[in-house]
């Protein structure tokens, strides 16, 4: 639990912070503008921070995790939450940073010239949108590339597995340009038309692309089934086919790489899910190379076979999209987050009943809800603060979470 504490608030905690912390004199150096952030599990603080803040600029008095805690990473924990939460903005700054240079270096910050170490510019920072995007715009230049070319030299070397194969780096020039609109769309700030934010706009962009894969299949699909059913000889394809959909084999698997690299550093699930896509069409253009072959030394009619069968593997991608999406659309309840939130709680905290817990997502944002039983004689402030901090550290440990409701109930003798 990460919880924050003003002045008058800190002074009935020094007690339990002389026994955490023995080398800091905490009355000698407390001020009323200090600020208190705590890290605690079961009500006992395991590491603090202190900060005084002075006009826009904030400073780091001292940082101390518990021995035995360290290896948690709790420290950088500690000052991430301390900038989400209440800075935002302005510097974060330490004069005197006595044995945690390395610590301060390795979570951003900077030493200036008189040795002072400045964690600047703390505004959130859109990199995820920002390397989501460079990362599309990538594939969608590639996916036009390879699209044109395919499409071409399908046309000219009488291929219709490499045209097929051409149609479906078109439909991901679609689905790419779809996750781009997403994320620009998603990442607009909250108004007062649309209060829970504007990531849904992600679901009606993926419906959208769904809907245009299945036509793009069927049209494809149709086609080459007319062509087998009605027995018309067919035309050895150009050995030349071959080298595209081999490049395009290629072209795939660095996309792929490169998307699945972003997405995981960027925790952006629409990507991940797009450079699985791009897994999947390496081997749907290595099946083209091997469809074209046996056209080649065996018989025309494998040409056609494998366009067909890319077409439908267009047509299960297409439906995948659309169901992934519903469920979305319907919040379809993830029960294994649900349990590592409740436990998370359970370990956490000294709170014992935690029920109706539900969620619903939004893009890849999460929105939680959920009941918390309280002694009833309880204050009014106390039970707020302790919801307060819980909603706090929720999104402190999982990013993804957006927006937390916690009902209040009475524990009943």
């Amino acid at each position: 639990m990460y919880k924050s504490y003003n002045f008058n608030e800190i002074k009935d905690k020094i007690e339990d912070l002389k026994k955490l912390d023995s080398c800091f004199e905490f009355e000698k150096d407390l001020k009323k503008e200090d600020l208190l952030f705590a890290l605690e599990v079961k009500d006992e603080i395991i590491g603090y921070a202190f900060l005084t803040k002075k006009n826009e600029e904030y400073f780091l008095n001292r940082i101390f995790v518990k021995k035995d805690e360290r290896f948690k990473s709790y420290g950088k924990k500690l000052i991430s939450f301390i900038v989400n939460t209440e800075i935002k903005k302005g510097s974060l700054i330490v004069e005197n940073p006595i044995e945690i240079q390395n610590f301060l270096m390795k979570i951003g910050f900077e030493k200036n010239e008189t040795g002072i170490y400045i964690l600047k510019n703390l505004e959130e920072k859109a990199s995820r949108k920002k390397e989501g995007q460079k990362t599309v715009i990538s594939s969608i230049v590639w996916n036009i590339i390879l699209a044109t070319t395919k499409i071409g030299f399908g046309i000219i070397s009488n291929s219709r597995a490499l045209l097929a194969d051409g149609f479906n780096s078109l439909s991901d020039v679609v689905t790419s340009t779809g996750i781009l609109l997403g994320i620009h769309f998603s990442n607009m700030p909250e108004d007062e038309d649309h209060p829970f934010g504007h990531e849904k706009i992600e679901s009606v962009i993926g419906v959208v692309m769904g809907i245009f894969m299945i036509l793009t299949a069927f049209e494809l699909g149709k086609g080459g089934v007319e062509l087998l059913l009605s027995g018309e000889k067919r035309t050895v394809p150009g050995s030349v086919a071959i080298y595209f959909a081999l490049f395009s084999s290629v072209v795939k698997y660095f996309m792929y790489k490169q998307k699945m690299r972003v997405g995981v550093e960027t925790e952006n699930r629409a990507l991940i899910a797009d450079a699985k896509d791009s897994r999947n069409d390496i081997f749907s253009s290595l099946g083209v190379v091997l469809g074209i072959g046996l056209s080649i030394f065996v018989n025309p009619v494998f040409d056609l076979v494998i366009s067909i069968l890319v077409s439908v593997l267009i047509f299960k991608e297409g439906v995948h999209v659309i169901l992934d999406i519903t469920d979305t659309i319907l919040d379809k309840q993830d029960i294994e987050f649900i349990d590592e939130i409740k436990k998370y709680i359970y370990e956490n905290t000294d709170i014992k009943n935690v029920h109706d817990l539900m969620m619903r997502k939004s893009g890849d944002k999460i929105f939680l809800e959920f009941h918390i039983r309280v002694p009833k004689d309880m204050s009014v402030y106390k039970a707020h603060k302790i919801a307060d901090d819980l909603e706090n550290s929720i999104k402190q440990d999982f990013p993804l979470v957006k927006n937390i409701t916690i009902h209040l109930d009475c524990i009943i003798d």
